[in-house]
């Protein structure tokens, strides 16, 4: 018996066929679901309007032509950025299944598609200008590294004749492409009281690996993903918990990567953290994951080794279903408890510097942008200019 489809409703109004919410729960923003199973985001005043635009699609879907998939020449990009890609791959083969690579490699292939209409030799300096400065700052920010490593590959084979030199460099000698500056942060620092609330309140729900995920993180200030990524066997030694700090590895290469180790003798706080999360794992059937929750449903995917084991997605889709749940408004995800951690160590008097080298961050500025502004201590002055110094009465 096949079971029915489970309507879904916004603001009271169920939503036609092929239409979702936005999967970022973005108010006025909807996904439609294409025939080819790809998705479109777009935005509508309201669900009457998304509906409207859903069914008008719909009825276009069985009338829809497919059109033979474009094969670039070696006059395009698009011809060459695949041989970069797999060039690089070859140099690097732990890039394969990073997720920062995956996002990169999706760049490339976007400025591919965008300068499809130019054949390679003809680029300019100044259509990148153009097209770069259309580009938000975080999607510079992903980009030019990468592409300076693309144009690096490209140029020597004598495919860009109208470049005299990298557009991408980083020399003080050129003329560079300009950076948007860094916008302000978009989601609201985390309060220690809704961190406590999300806390609480993930107990309510059954979700006892989200309170373990938030205690390591407030405790060590550890991104998801290392977090998901503890392991008993790998992480655990005696009364010690180590990692090697994932992006920092990146980075800098495992041999120059951060390393850190807590003793749970120490750290009281940490070692209940890890006794309740051990107890947690023996009800999991043994997962070998520090953090670990059985699931509601049997599902394996590739990114599990455990079926208790949670994965840095569903921690986030967890926390946020939780401070939902919690009635806060704000846009945090779970990475501002990471934030909250460091502002909660200069609080207890630790210096930004000592701060810096606990996030592993490259520079101090990274650090401070972590902290929230408003709930920082305030340095007493101890300064006094005396009467006779000052010349006069106030």
């Amino acid at each position: 018996m096949v079971r029915p489809k489970k309507p879904r409703i916004i603001d009271g109004i169920e939503l036609v066929d092929n239409l979702y919410p936005d999967p970022r729960k973005r108010p006025g923003y909807y996904r439609y679901r294409r025939a080819d199973g790809s998705d479109k985001l777009f935005q509508a005043e309201t669900v009457a309007e998304a509906n409207r635009i859903a069914t008008e699609a719909n009825a276009l879907r069985d009338t829809a032509i497919a059109t033979p998939a474009r094969v670039p020449g070696r006059q395009q990009l698009g011809f060459h950025v695949p041989g970069y890609i797999a060039y690089q791959e070859r140099l690097n083969p732990a890039l394969t299944g990073k997720k920062s690579w995956d996002n990169r490699v999706y760049a490339l292939h976007q400025f591919a598609e965008q300068f499809s209409g130019t054949p390679v030799g003809h680029i300019t300096w100044q259509q990148i200008s153009t097209w770069w400065d259309g580009l938000t700052y975080n999607q510079q920010k992903l980009r030019h590294a990468e592409f300076r490593k693309l144009f690096n590959w490209l140029m020597p084979q004598g495919l860009m004749p109208k470049l005299q030199y990298n557009p991408f460099t980083t020399a003080d000698d050129r003329p560079r492409l300009i950076a948007k500056q860094k916008p302000p942060k978009g989601r609201a620092p985390l309060t220690i009281a809704q961190y406590w609330a999300i806390y609480h309140m993930a107990e309510e729900m059954g979700l006892h690996s989200l309170q373990i995920a938030m205690a390591l993180s407030l405790l060590t200030t550890w991104r998801r993903e290392d977090i998901c990524n503890l392991q008993w066997d790998a992480n655990l030694k005696g009364r010690t918990l180590q990692l090697v700090i994932a992006k920092s590895a990146a980075q800098k290469g495992h041999a120059r990567a951060a390393r850190q180790a807590w003793s749970l003798d120490k750290y009281p706080a940490l070692a209940r953290t890890i006794q309740r999360a051990r107890e947690l794992s023996l009800q999991n059937r043994r997962c070998p994951y520090i953090v670990s929750q059985w699931p509601k449903r049997r599902v394996w995917n590739q990114d599990k080794q455990h079926l208790a084991q949670v994965t840095p997605e569903r921690l986030s889709r967890m926390f946020a279903e939780v401070r939902d749940a919690c009635g806060i408004t704000g846009g945090q995800s779970f990475h501002e408890v990471r934030g909250l951690s460091s502002t909660l160590y200069r609080i207890a008097g630790y210096g930004v510097d000592q701060i810096q080298e606990l996030m592993a961050h490259k520079n101090k500025g990274t650090t401070l942008g972590y902290q929230d502004a408003d709930a920082l201590p305030y340095t007493p002055m101890d300064f006094v200019l005396p009467d006779d110094v000052i010349g006069g009465e106030f």
